[in-house]
């Protein structure tokens, strides 16, 4: 097997947002509708942009078979920029082989490249998705001291 893990480009915009709407579909598609279509023009909108929005793919044999994607965030608390990793999915089949901890150690890299003191991850919520959380606690993240990152949609 071929495995490579690329940077995506804005040409790739398609295949991120593909996987993008599974995780999505994963989460929320009993709460609401989730349109791949304009997921992608997004993708390739924040990839062809300078928005601080990165995306990183899985490839097996010129496959995607997992996507994380990172933004660059600000705040004083965290001395500047940090990092926010958005999404990550690993299509099932491909699970529990190492691929998810492969993209992760990819952001990671990358955001000591970007010179960032810390990245950061919200968590579904944990009675429904405890093995995402183990995951990420496995890999070293802590619970946020602060609190839980509430929205407010606009």
């Amino acid at each position: 097997m071929d495995d490579k893990i690329v940077l995506a480009t804005k040409e790739q915009g398609c295949e991120v947002a593909a996987l993008v709407s599974k995780l999505l579909l994963a989460l929320v598609g009993h709460k609401r509708h989730v349109d791949p279509a304009k997921l992608a023009v997004t993708a390739e909108k924040l990839l062809s942009e300078d928005f601080g929005f990165h995306a990183f793919l899985y490839r097996i044999n010129g496959v995607a078979v997992g996507v994380i994607t990172v933004s660059r965030s600000a705040a004083i608390y965290a001395g500047g920029n940090y990092g926010v990793i958005e999404e990550l999915y690993v299509e099932p089949e491909f699970r529990s082989k190492l691929i998810g901890k492969a993209l992760l150690d990819k952001v990671i890299s990358f955001a000591r490249e970007e010179g960032w003191p810390r990245l950061e991850v919200s968590t579904p919520e944990k009675e429904n998705w405890q093995r995402t959380i183990d995951f990420y606690r496995r890999e070293g993240f802590l619970e946020n001291s602060v609190g839980e990152r509430l929205k407010l949609e606009l």
